[in-house]
């Protein structure tokens, strides 16, 4: 079930919450979820009867989004397309810096007994392992599958430090990603994931290869988009 307000679809799911409704706006999805126990008729008159609410809250949770991203305690970062808080603990004594994801908050334990001489490159480094972590999960999770789907093997998969683009494949079959893309939505890093694959089809940008990543990732578009909208955010990271 889905509704239209001003040309963007917000998809209704209904959920195991008891008595409120919420609204969720992602990068490349709006979702409205809504106690299950609500009928279909409920849920539209609730909808048509509160657009100009829907609306002020889309357009505010939009321009929320993060549109340069550092590396500051007390900043937000993105995790799958998700807003979270990163912050930095100089207070905590640890044997060994560290990394901490709870809730939504992110934390770099930073203080050492041993003093670094470069702090800050030390923690983006931490930083970086932590987003390659994570991005590593998800490959791990649909890469055997997706290279199935496309029928192409692959030989290596590893995470570099891309300046501007997000992923790279070669003949033999290795294919490397961005460690910048654990900050976009599953479904971008996806997209990117057949993206990759389908080059070692067609080693090109031609009609006869997106007809490829289409038949894989309808929806590509979509994610294709929303890379164009917020690549820069997450590049300059």
């Amino acid at each position: 079930m889905s509704f239209q307000i001003d040309e963007q679809n917000i998809e209704i799911i209904k959920t195991a919450r008891k008595g409120s409704i919420g609204l969720k706006v992602e990068p490349n999805r709006i979702a409205l979820m809504v106690p299950k126990h609500l009928s279909d008729e409920t849920i539209l008159l609730f909808l048509n009867s509160e657009k100009d609410w829907l609306r002020s809250q889309i357009l505010e949770q939009k321009e929320n989004m993060p549109k340069h991203l550092s590396l500051r305690s007390g900043s937000e970062l993105l995790l799958f397309g998700e807003k979270i808080l990163y912050k930095e603990d100089h207070h905590t004594d640890i044997p060994k810096m560290y990394s901490e994801l709870s809730g939504t908050t992110l934390t770099i334990f930073c203080k050492q007994k041993r003093k670094l001489k470069h702090e800050q490159a030390a923690i983006r480094k931490q930083v970086v392992h932590f987003f390659s972590e994570q991005l590593q999960s998800v490959l791990d999770k649909y890469m055997i599958d997706f290279s199935a789907q496309v029928g192409v093997s692959v030989m290596d998969v590893s995470i570099k430090n891309y300046k501007s683009r997000w992923g790279s494949c070669y003949p033999d079959g290795r294919i490397q990603f961005n460690w910048r893309l654990a900050m976009a939505p599953i479904s971008v890093i996806q997209y990117v994931m057949m993206h990759e694959l389908c080059h070692l089809i067609h080693p090109n940008h031609s009609k006869a290869y997106w007809a490829e990543v289409l038949k894989y990732c309808p929806n590509y578009q979509t994610e294709k988009q929303w890379l164009s909208d917020n690549g820069a955010s997450l590049m300059s990271l």
